[in-house]
């Protein structure tokens, strides 16, 4: 189910109409390193072959072209509260906040690597950038197993009251240099007021109706799902419940719609690409509402324990 978001600021921008207003702006960004950039058209790959002794469990959630994802309800989103279908039952979760020590070293890390490559360094997509992603719960019948994990390119999600604005900022600068692309990205990583710690953003990128990721499967069957990232010498995990968003879905809110672009935005603004047109994105948007963190970091450190929310 879609969130009806209340912020007034963005509502009023929108009273033109979600999609009329977005494209008079056209849309896209430079990425805050979100994804691997590795072309724009879906894989068309050949369906996987069945393994002789798996189970087939793959329902079809495709209409029209996009899908819904019926197993996620954030309509008490303003309560702080996700209800999501977990193993065939709703269930309700806290959204929580990122912990400060997760904050502090991802934002930290992307400014060093920004400032390496400024330095004519290159450019990097491990550490706060990719994190492992696990999931389970559905079967696409290459497999006798449903257990899943995938390195995707995660970021995060600008805060409801200024998402309008960032979103045209980076418009604005699409054409712009390498270099004042990196320190536009730099800016947004200095900003601590800018992010919803609330969320995680990715994207699925190779999800299309002809060919299913198994990610793709066991999030839509099972949405719950946890990322883990390596953070030498520590290590972070953040369990989340997963909601993945159909660019063409005529029914998501206003908010998720810009959402929808502002991380399809920056995984092109990043790694090249063309001013995406907000009424033809190209990507699926995710959205992972942060439940607990876990600093993983080995002895001498916490080994596990979780910081969020804390014991």
């Amino acid at each position: 189910m879609s969130t009806k978001d209340t912020n007034t600021g963005t509502k009023n921008m929108l009273t033109l109409g979600r999609r009329s207003l977005l494209k008079i702006a056209g849309a896209t960004t430079l990425a805050l390193p979100l994804s691997a950039y590795l072309g724009r058209a879906p894989w068309r790959g050949p369906r996987p072959a069945r393994a002789e002794a798996g189970p087939r469990t793959r329902e079809s959630y495709w209409r029209d072209g996009y899908f819904v994802h019926e197993n996620v309800d954030t309509s008490r989103l303003d309560e702080g509260i996700i209800r999501a279908r977990v193993d065939g039952e709703w269930q309700e979760y806290v959204n929580r906040y990122l912990s400060d020590d997760f904050i502090d070293w991802n934002l930290g890390a992307r400014l060093e690597i920004l400032r390496n490559m400024m330095g004519g360094g290159t450019m990097c997509l491990d550490g706060p950038h990719s994190g492992c992603l696990a999931t389970y719960g559905a079967n696409r019948g290459d497999s006798r197993f449903s257990l899943n994990a995938a390195f995707k390119g995660f970021g995060m999600y600008p805060v409801e009251s200024r998402i309008e604005d960032l979103v045209q900022e980076v418009r604005d600068n699409w054409d712009a240099s390498m270099m004042t692309k990196m320190r536009i990205l730099m800016d947004f990583y200095e900003d601590r007021e800018m992010w919803d710690y609330r969320f995680l953003s990715s994207l699925e990128l190779y999800t299309s109706q002809e060919f299913e990721t198994h990610s793709f499967l066991n999030q839509m069957a099972n949405p719950v799902a946890t990322i883990n990232w390596l953070a030498i010498p520590g290590s972070f995990e953040v369990r989340a419940i997963a909601r993945l968003i159909h660019p063409q879905d005529p029914d998501i809110s206003d908010m998720d719609f810009l959402r929808l672009q502002w991380v399809n935005m920056m995984h092109d603004f990043y790694h090249g690409g063309d001013l995406p047109d907000p009424e033809n994105l190209s990507w699926i948007g995710c959205i992972y509402y942060v439940v607990e963190v876990f600093d993983n970091s080995p002895y001498p450190g916490p080994m596990g324990v979780r910081s969020q929310p804390p014991l």
